[in-house]
């Protein structure tokens, strides 16, 4: 089986993210969700995301770990709207269990998240990094060679 498993991970987070009301409203009407980069000059604010895998629990297991990173970036008078943007970003995610048509199951745990220091100032940048894991599909077959 070929797919693309990150691909695949970060489009079931996108869509979680950008169509919850309450995110939705905490980034002022609209959610921006971009991978790895954001677009040159996108509106703040926004978020960026993207997974890193870095192995396997053992050589025979069918879970692979990793991190999924999110970093929110905003522009304002004070933290406020960026803490609001994490108080749900967390809510939706840590804890997270979820399955995609390419993973049979896969899990978010928060591991660490804090500010990230700008020179410009009104420039707010927080960063949260989740612990992932995603399981083999229901035949048993590892996704050794999907990632």
């Amino acid at each position: 089986m070929t797919v693309d498993v990150q691909k695949s991970l970060l489009g079931y987070i996108y869509t979680l993210l950008t169509a919850d009301a309450t995110l939705i409203t905490a980034c002022g009407g609209t959610c921006r969700l971009y991978p790895v980069w954001a677009e040159p000059d996108a509106a703040f604010p926004y978020l960026v995301d993207r997974i890193d895998f870095t192995g396997w629990v053992n050589e025979y297991s069918p879970i692979r770990n990793g991190k999924y990173l999110i970093d929110l970036w905003s522009y304002s008078a004070n933290a406020d709207s960026i803490l609001a943007i994490r108080i749900e970003v967390l809510r939706l995610l840590n804890g997270l269990t979820f399955s995609t048509a390419e993973v049979d199951n896969a899990r978010l745990w928060l591991q660490t998240d804090g500010f990230i220091p700008e020179s410009t100032q009104g420039i707010w940048h927080y960063t949260l990094q989740f612990n992932i894991w995603a399981l083999a599909d229901d035949n048993g077959q590892p996704l050794h060679d999907d990632f």
